[in-house]
């Protein structure tokens, strides 16, 4: 929504008593009797939304049912509490049947490990969708199943553009190189099948976690994601890890900029090694012709 008379579009309110979308710079009216679609009753907290909502939970992924279910809930009308127990055990047995039992697993063993990580709604949802279709093509057999939900996890981050270092995973985890390589061989091969489910991160969104973990200031940081989106927007970082990449080009930078950090310290922040950092370092330094003096 954009203002006719400004033409500014983040300016935008909403009064809520007159019903009208007003622009905070020329007092422009964009829209009047804007219809309220939410709940015409007013809530207190999350049991009062329980007790006035009519209708469940959206859709999501994260249950194997997608969270289209029936509850039996209390109620004070109904006298015989040990029949309404009974009620409430039978039908929590029958909202999972046999064949269902390997998805809630793996799904309730996803959504502990997601909170773990902090990662936010959207990539547990995407997390939660690639571990079903794994289990629906077989491909989650003869695979351990905490180096499975590691991969998709890491997957589903870069997919929705939320870096964490393969570094990480690995650590947290404690697993080895084959497992998790053989595990994201898996994920891959469900995610290209899938529309939407190919990884969009870049370069410079590794940036700020590595301006953050080196104590850099904010400068660098800066001019570091200015040039490594430059180099990525020509082609520059085919075939490269992007991680080092990032890290070789906040190297360069602080050393620029009299803030400068080891190789080792960079290293050690991330968890790779000096070599690849160097070879970063070199490979930039050469597509820039930067001439850097120590």
């Amino acid at each position: 929504m954009v203002c006719p008379t400004c033409g500014v579009g983040d300016k935008i309110i909403y009064d809520q008593t007159r019903a009208q979308f007003i622009c905070s710079i020329d007092g422009t009216v964009i829209a009047e009797n804007v219809v309220d679609t939410g709940p015409e009753w007013r809530e207190f907290d999350s049991s009062d939304r329980d007790k006035k909502g009519r209708a469940g939970s959206p859709f999501t992924n994260r249950v194997h049912d997608g969270g289209i279910t029936t509850i039996i809930g209390r109620s004070a009308r109904m006298k015989d509490k040990v029949k309404l127990m009974k009620l409430q055990r039978w039908q929590s047995k029958l909202r999972v049947a046999a064949r269902d039992k390997k998805v809630v697993t793996y799904l309730s063993t996803l959504n502990s490990e997601a909170a773990k990580l902090n990662l936010p709604e959207h990539v547990k949802e995407t997390a939660a969708m690639i571990i079903k279709k794994l289990i629906e093509t077989g491909l989650a057999r003869r695979v351990d199943m905490y180096a499975l939900i590691a991969a998709t996890l890491y997957y589903a981050s870069q997919v929705n553009n939320f870096p964490i270092y393969i570094q990480e995973i690995r650590k947290i985890y404690s697993l080895d190189t084959s497992t998790l390589w053989k595990a994201l061989e898996r994920v891959q091969a469900v995610a290209k099948n899938t529309q939407n489910m190919k990884s969009k991160l870049k370069p410079v969104e590794h940036i700020p976690k590595i301006v953050n973990r080196l104590n850099l200031p904010q400068q660098v940081g800066t001019k570091s994601a200015e040039l490594v989106d430059l180099m990525f927007n020509t082609g520059l970082t085919s075939g490269k890890g992007y991680l080092a990449l990032s890290a070789a080009m906040v190297y360069l930078i602080s050393s620029l900029m009299d803030v400068k950090k080891t190789q080792k310290e960079v290293a050690e922040a991330l968890q790779i090694t000096e070599v690849t950092i160097r070879n970063r370092y070199k490979e930039i330094v050469s597509n820039f012709e930067i001439e850097v003096s120590i």
